[in-house]
C-alpha cells in the first residue's frame, strides 16, 4: 500500500513533496521493522470539535525520531489562521490557550499541512486518540491535493488499552499517570507531542516485553486486544 495514493490525472502532493518523496514500498518495509529501529512522526492537533468535516483545525504540532532516539523534539508547532472566530466554543479557548488574537495571527493551513506531510513521509505515525488527527489531515489532504493518505499509525491510546486491558481507550492523562510522565500545558499540541513521545518510548519497552519487537506486531495486538 502507498502512503500517497493520487487520483488519476491530476496533480497530487507527491509532485509537490519532490525533495521528500514517498516511497512506495514503504508499507511494506515498515511493517516488518523492529521498534527501535522505525522513524516515527509524532503528531497532535488542536480543533475547534470533533467533526473533521465541519470544525477547524487550530494547532499542528509534531515532532520525528527513530525509536532507539525517543522521546523527540517538536521539529514543528503551528498555529492556523482563520478569519472567522465566532463559532469557536469557549471551552476551547480555556482548554487550548489559544485566544482569538493567535488564530488571526496564524499561518495558512495549506502551508501547515504540506510541513506535516513533508516531515511525516516514510514514518510511523504516533498519536494518542489518533483517529482524530488522522480523519482531520486525510480529509484536508483530499480537499487541498485531491489526495489520499494513507499512513501507518500507532495508537498510544489503544496500545495501552491493550495492556493495562481496560474496557475503554483511556486518555492521555491517565496513561501519563500510569507510566509515571509528567503532565504539562495539556490540550496545547506541542506539549501533548512530547508527552505522547515519552509515552510511545515506554510503551515500547513493555511490548517489547511481551515479544512484540516489530511494528506490525504491535498494530496487530493491540488492535486484536482492544476492549477484550
Amino acid at each position: 500500500m502507498a502512503f500517497w495514493r493520487p487520483r488519476p490525472n491530476e496533480r497530487n502532493i507527491r509532485q509537490e513533496l519532490a525533495d521528500n518523496p514517498a516511497d512506495e514500498n514503504w508499507a511494506e518495509r515498515i511493517w516488518d521493522t523492529r521498534l527501535e529501529d522505525a522513524d516515527y512522526f509524532v503528531v497532535d492537533i488542536e480543533t475547534s470539535g470533533f467533526s473533521a468535516m465541519n470544525d477547524k483545525v487550530l494547532s499542528l504540532a509534531a515532532g520525528c525520531a527513530r525509536g532507539s532516539d525517543l522521546p523527540c523534539v517538536i521539529d514543528q508547532y503551528d498555529i492556523v489562521r482563520h478569519e472567522r472566530v465566532d463559532e469557536i466554543p469557549e471551552l476551547i479557548w480555556q482548554l487550548t490557550g489559544l485566544s482569538r488574537e493567535d488564530i488571526e495571527g496564524g499561518k495558512e493551513w495549506r502551508d501547515v499541512l504540506f510541513r506535516a506531510l513533508s516531515l511525516s513521509a516514510n514514518r510511523v505515525w504516533i498519536a494518542h486518540h489518533a483517529r482524530h488527527e488522522v480523519s482531520f489531515l486525510q480529509r484536508h489532504t483530499r480537499l487541498l491535493w485531491k489526495t489520499q493518505i494513507h499512513p501507518i499509525v500507532v495508537d498510544t491510546a489503544v496500545v495501552a488499552q491493550s495492556l493495562l486491558r481496560l474496557g475503554k481507550v483511556p486518555t492521555l492523562d491517565f496513561v501519563c499517570e500510569w507510566l509515571g510522565i509528567p503532565i504539562t500545558n495539556r490540550h496545547c499540541a506541542d506539549e501533548d507531542v512530547l508527552m505522547t513521545a515519552a509515552v510511545w518510548k515506554r510503551e515500547i519497552e513493555l511490548c517489547q516485553s511481551i515479544g512484540l519487537e516489530t511494528v506490525g506486531n504491535v498494530i496487530e495486538w493491540s488492535i486484536s486486544h482492544a476492549g477484550a
